[in-house]
């Protein structure tokens, strides 16, 4: 079960990593709302947060990740405006 648990985390943490080299190639980010990237960007703080709480390193490492990859969509939706 750890592993499906780390391959799931692995998933999830990356599932951003198509559309920022989409944004970056195309240069635009006009379709993603800028509200959905707020909510999941403030969701993964906390949800971050509660990791390092519980002390679970896969699971703060997995929400770091998921969270730094909605901060560079974030990043580009506002350089891209």
């Amino acid at each position: 079960m750890f592993w499906i648990g780390i391959l799931g985390g692995l998933l999830v943490a990356t599932g951003f990593v198509p559309q920022i080299i989409k944004a970056l190639q195309t240069r635009s980010t006009a379709d993603l709302s800028i509200w959905m990237l707020l909510i999941i960007f403030v969701g993964g703080l906390f949800y971050t947060t509660y990791a390092v709480q519980v002390g679970n390193p896969v699971f703060v490492a997995m929400n770091g990740l998921a969270t730094a990859n909605t901060t560079i969509l974030l990043i580009l939706k506002l350089r891209f405006r």
